[in-house]
């Protein structure tokens, strides 16, 4: 096992005479830091449902139209299509986080997203937005989830940004 930090590899091939402290305190750090963020992501998998539900509120809440309108036939339907779908999307997200494996979204359902709303009559605008604000309270419960943990939050501006970035890919999936 072979451990990266800042261009120096951390190896179990070493021998224990050429470890020093300072080596101890790089693995220390790395594993800090991984377990804090692993921490955060759990956060977002823990609270996707509520994260899912929120943004499909808010979302109808902005838009009035989408409910009242004659083309909401079924909105029943089309409500539990999105809150499953933005679970969905949630756990995506996770992975995307951890693995950082953009083959998942071509291996996905989400690849037929756009199609399923379409023939659902869900306007790609409020699909849209739902994820939009799905990204925002993500973030906003990353940034609480980190605050949290003790030591350093140095990993979460990338976290932050690696976040951002995975839901603009899902965005640009229902354009």
């Amino acid at each position: 096992m072979s451990v990266s930090k800042n261009n120096q590899l951390l190896s179990t091939d070493r021998e224990l005479k050429d470890i020093s402290n300072r080596n101890i305190e790089d693995i220390k750090e790395f594993v800090d830091t991984a377990n804090s963020r692993l921490d955060a992501i759990k956060s977002i998998t823990s609270n996707s449902h509520a994260i899912a539900a929120d943004a499909v509120t808010a979302m109808i809440c902005e838009n009035q139209d989408s409910v009242n309108s004659k083309i909401s036939l079924d909105t029943t339907n089309k409500m539990s299509v999105c809150l499953r779908d933005g679970e969905i999307i949630l756990r995506i997200v996770s992975y995307l986080l951890i693995t950082d494996d953009e083959s998942v979204l071509a291996k996905s359902c989400l690849k037929d997203l756009k199609n399923t709303y379409l023939a659902l009559g869900v306007p790609l605008k409020n699909a849209i937005r739902v994820v939009e604000l799905m990204r925002d309270a993500t973030i906003s419960d990353l940034k609480s989830t980190v605050n949290s943990i003790t030591g350093d939050k140095g990993f979460l501006p990338e976290l932050i940004s690696n976040t951002d970035s995975q839901f603009e890919r899902i965005i640009n999936l229902l354009k």
